[in-house]
């Protein structure tokens, strides 16, 4: 993994992100500039949103007892369940206790080397300490941290006090520092010896779909050798009993894989158009994703398939796309009219019922997310109408240098309270503010909608509630102009 760690580092250094030209990544971006007038953003507004204020107590009096404590368990370390917002998990314990450890894990929650340590403190119900920082591919990481760590390279994680700098080793010094819910099998069981050749499984895979992946030559030889490790996948995990790799509990092994599947799942229907998480070929591994999602740890931990399609090229270079593979793309893009009102029960493609969430719950944490950050939310709409970043980083969906349009500001404030009102009431609501410039709302609600990041901002569900919600909005404003 640190040889595949600094190869990944190495390219991303060089490397620009395929994203589909235009940046038409909703669907509307393009036609709706085009029916947009060239009015000032300036323009005036007749202020008919909802204000802030009627919005928080409107959430307030929908939400469940849970909802309502969500902040304060983040904050003093007792949700029930992992969150990417979390600096602090307790399990139970103290913050001394949580002190112990502290993982040094990428902001945007998008590194799987970062994932699988996570993970296992989830699992293993270890009480940690969270700081975050960049990625080489989107921002600058702070002075201390390249004192602590000189290659730069994440995860990092100080273990009683050790820095460690590898992922494998951290793990191997959470299980080794905390025994009492072992994630490896006793070395004398039946089970201890295929933990080492499902490890060398995992890696043959992830070699396999990375060659494929980031390549645009040999793709059948590429995509029969990949379904070939993927029916060897499947076979360990029948020959264990599933639905796990060692059987009916979870172990380090699924730790090791979890990351690397799901971007698996995400990036090869993109990509290459060919199914994972729900191909029938595999049913062993579709029973592994469901047992995966049911767990309190993963399910809040995964990202969508969307945020992983655009966030492995500026990691790995270049990934290469397949004629078969454009109909799925268009669809995890929403450039098939997926992310527009009203939404499917189900999506096509990836499960949305594994959080337990209905459409309401949904909506509410989506709702919820921007009321929490309604301000620096607001500016970071803004940078729509701004300019570019210099110097650029070779993450394009995530530009820490972009400037922010400070005279579009007061029409994103109103264009983004009609989103949440539309979130907490319904699409039928009334019609939105007179005096929004259609060009304005049109670019700086895009903005937003395209680098909605999951599991950094919100669960899936949400995610997809708040871009569809963005584009009833964005319509509603041209129509309306």
């Amino acid at each position: 993994p640190a040889a595949w760690m600094a190869a990944l580092a190495l390219l991303a250094a060089w490397t620009t992100a395929m994203v589909k030209p235009g940046g038409g990544l909703g669907g509307m971006f393009q036609n709706m500039v085009k029916l947009g007038s060239t009015a000032s953003s300036a323009a005036v507004v007749q202020d008919r949103a909802p204000s802030w204020d009627t919005l928080t107590a409107l959430l307030h009096d929908q939400s469940s007892a849970d909802e309502r404590s969500f902040r304060q368990q983040l904050h003093d370390g007792t949700l029930p369940h992992a969150s990417a917002l979390a600096k602090m998990r307790l399990f139970g314990k103290s913050e001394a206790d949580a002190s112990r450890i502290t993982l040094y894990r990428d902001t945007a929650a998008w590194c799987p080397y970062c994932e699988k340590v996570w993970l296992l403190l989830e699992e293993k119900q270890v009480p940690y300490m969270v700081e975050k920082v960049n990625m080489n591919c989107y921002g600058d990481k702070p002075a201390w941290f390249w004192a602590m760590q000189p290659s730069g390279g994440i995860p990092v994680a100080k273990v009683d006090g050790k820095v460690i700098r590898e992922s494998n080793d951290i793990m191997m010094a959470i299980e080794q520092a905390y025994p009492e819910r072992p994630m490896l099998p006793r070395e004398d069981s039946a089970k201890a010896v295929a933990v080492r050749p499902l490890l060398t499984l995992e890696r043959q895979l992830f070699s396999s779909w990375f060659r494929w992946l980031t390549s645009g030559m040999n793709d059948g030889a590429q995509r029969h050798n990949f379904l070939a490790l993927m029916d060897e996948v499947d076979a360990a995990l029948a020959a264990q009993g599933g639905p796990f790799f060692l059987g009916e509990d979870i172990s380090l092994v699924d730790c090791m894989f979890a990351p690397f599947l799901e971007r698996m799942a995400a990036s090869l229907p993109y990509y290459k158009g060919l199914l994972v998480r729900t191909n029938s070929r595999w049913p062993h591994v579709q029973c592994w994703f469901s047992a995966m999602e049911a767990r309190p740890s993963f399910r809040y931990i995964r990202s969508d398939y969307y945020t992983h399609a655009h966030d492995l090229p500026p990691q790995v270079g270049r990934c290469y796309s397949t004629a078969e593979a454009e109909a799925y793309a268009a669809a995890i893009d929403g450039r098939d009219g997926s992310w527009r009102l009203p939404l499917t029960e189900k999506d096509a493609l990836e499960p949305l019922d594994c959080l337990g969430y209905d459409e309401g719950s949904a909506r509410r944490e989506a709702a919820e997310r921007i009321l929490g950050n309604k301000e620096a939310i607001i500016s970071f709409c803004a940078r729509g109408t701004g300019r570019p970043g210099f110097p650029p980083v070779s993450a394009p969906l995530s530009d820490p240098n972009a400037s922010v349009d400070e005279g579009a500001i007061p029409q994103v404030d109103v264009a983004l309270r009609h989103v949440v009102g539309v979130l907490l009431e319904s699409p039928d609501a009334d019609g939105v503010s007179p005096g929004l410039h259609p060009q304005t709302v049109t670019r700086t609600l895009g903005y937003l909608r395209d680098r909605i990041s999951v599991p950094r901002d919100m669960s899936y569900p949400a995610a997809r509630q708040l871009r569809a919600h963005l584009n009833f909005v964005i319509e509603k404003v041209n129509q309306e102009a």
